[in-house]
């Protein structure tokens, strides 16, 4: 029965100086630590637990275990927060605390699991950011280092953050690749779901699908996504948990709506040129690059997809910074859409879903479970949110929230709510309540229960937590809204066979 847990205090920011312990010691710390520190979002995560009714008749007490009830003594455990890509040299700290999850967040959940597994030997974080992320100036930048180190001085155990990415790239600020290396081959698990992946029903009326991934030679993508095969690279570790806890920000999406747990769970794929973004060209195409379809949008797809396999020489980079300056340029202004940046994308939201579905159903060795193998709760960082053009280029927007969830679908379906977006017109959402195999959720909106501060609420009154809602990514907007009339959501798969 999914249990979704919101709380609001607008007083708490994120510690400025790195110290992540809280402001006084708590009766349930999970191993003794001397230090006191600023970090007030302690708090708020703990009241997130204490609200959501977590071992109730033991709180105030050393014997406090608020996991407990998910996280058995002994299993393991891996926390993965929202750590996008490093802040830009021209981006405000407020815009990139909106897009990358803070340390502040993850030390206390953190803290929870290690008390509720009994050892922080059982407990790792870390994600596969972007591929032409620096990690440790974003892992440094968002407290997780910090957080890491701290944990090192205090139990001995490096419990991360841990960089998952199979593929790293070194980008010059104008577009240039200067390098590419791959890292992390040994801890990659092929998962395979075949005719079962929601990308399936592209393939099964005979024409050309062309799925695209900015910035990866698309000749690769096809060799894992075509009829009837559609395989991701998942880092071990991840597979290797009893309990995965989503730790993302409560942010917008400009491809899929929004990008909290479900979308999230990409963080977990080690090698991105093995997801699918958008398919090439407009809709008159088959495509859903972009709405509709214009010469000079052709040909920058076209020659997006040229220099996605041009090597790092001269030659090569003078035409991909060339390509990249002229994608960038369609994409300016209050109707600039490319790359799949708008509601009409039918690609991505079936991506992040298959995703999340394996998370759930993948054995270690890559086969699918017919029984879920794994948990997965989440805790929602809206200290400070991110709106507009998320996930990289979102507006930070203060909040003051933190989420806590028991079902990654259903604290989704809430968390749009709170932003005032209609999770009915996102179909990331909307299908994931559906019926399907390897469903991400086996709960109906019948068995949901919201809590706002430990006061039960009805779902539909969820964005009355916060004064106004989110503004959306440009290509949603006046689609996403919450409104009373009823939504026609993209394409469904009944079209697509058609």
């Amino acid at each position: 029965m999914p249990l979704v847990s919101i709380v609001r205090d607008m007083s708490v920011d994120y510690p400025a100086n790195g110290e992540h312990s809280p402001p006084a010691r708590f009766p349930e710390t999970p191993f003794p630590i001397a230090a006191v520190g600023t970090n007030t979002v302690y708090g708020l995560v703990r009241e997130a637990l204490r609200s959501a009714g977590a071992d109730e008749a033991s709180f105030g007490t050393p014997g406090w275990n608020p996991l407990g009830e998910w996280i058995m003594t002994g299993e393991r455990v891996f926390i993965l927060p929202n750590l996008v890509v490093n802040r830009r040299a021209n981006e405000s700290e407020s815009d990139f605390f909106g897009k990358c999850t803070h340390g502040s967040v993850v030390r206390p959940v953190l803290d929870y699991a290690v008390r509720a597994t009994g050892g922080a030997d059982r407990v790792k974080f870390g994600n596969a950011a972007l591929q032409s992320c620096d990690y440790g100036s974003v892992a440094e930048a968002s407290g997780m280092s910090a957080v890491g180190a701290f944990y090192k001085a205090q139990t001995g155990v490096e419990v991360g953050p841990r960089d998952l990415r199979g593929v790293v790239t070194d980008w010059t600020p104008y577009g240039a690749l200067l390098h590419r290396r791959e890292q992390n081959l040994e801890d990659i698990v092929l998962v395979d779901l075949g005719r079962e992946s929601l990308l399936e029903p592209f393939y099964q009326n005979g024409s050309r699908v062309e799925v695209r991934v900015s910035d990866y030679d698309h000749r690769e993508i096809d060799r894992y996504h075509g009829h009837g095969r559609h395989v991701y690279a998942v880092h071990r570790a991840v597979l290797e948990a009893d309990t995965i806890i989503s730790v993302p920000k409560l942010k917008t999406h400009e491809k899929v709506g929004i990008t909290c747990a479900i979308k999230g769970t990409v963080g977990a794929i080690a090698r991105k040129e093995f997801l699918a973004h958008h398919r090439r060209g407009g809709p008159d195409h088959h495509g859903d690059e972009y709405p509709s379809s214009t010469l000079i949008h052709n040909l920058a797809s076209s020659v997006a997809d040229r220099v996605s396999t041009l090597s790092t020489g001269v030659a090569s980079n003078v035409v991909r910074i060339a390509g990249k300056a002229l994608y960038k340029a369609l994409r300016m202004g209050p109707t600039g859409i490319m790359a799949g940046a708008w509601h009409g994308n039918d690609t991505a939201w079936r991506m992040a879903l298959d995703i999340a579905r394996i998370l759930r159903y993948a054995r270690t060795d890559g086969t699918l479970a017919p029984e879920p193998q794994r948990k997965h709760l989440v805790f929602i960082d809206g200290v400070v949110g991110g709106e507009g053009e998320g996930p990289v280029y979102p507006t930070g927007r203060k909040a003051g929230v933190v989420i806590f969830g028991t079902d990654p679908v259903w604290t989704d379906y809430v968390a749009a709510h709170v932003i005032g977006f209609d999770p009915e017109a996102i179909p990331l959402i909307q299908r994931a309540t559906t019926t399907m195999t390897f469903p991400a959720t086996d709960a109906s909106i019948d068995d949901l229960d919201v809590v706002v501060s430990g006061r039960t609420i009805d779902v539909r009154d969820a964005h009355k937590v916060l004064d106004h809602g989110f503004t959306p990514p440009k290509g949603w907007r006046g689609w996403v809204e919450l409104h009373d009339g009823p939504r026609t959501l993209p394409q469904d798969d009944s079209a697509i066979r058609a």
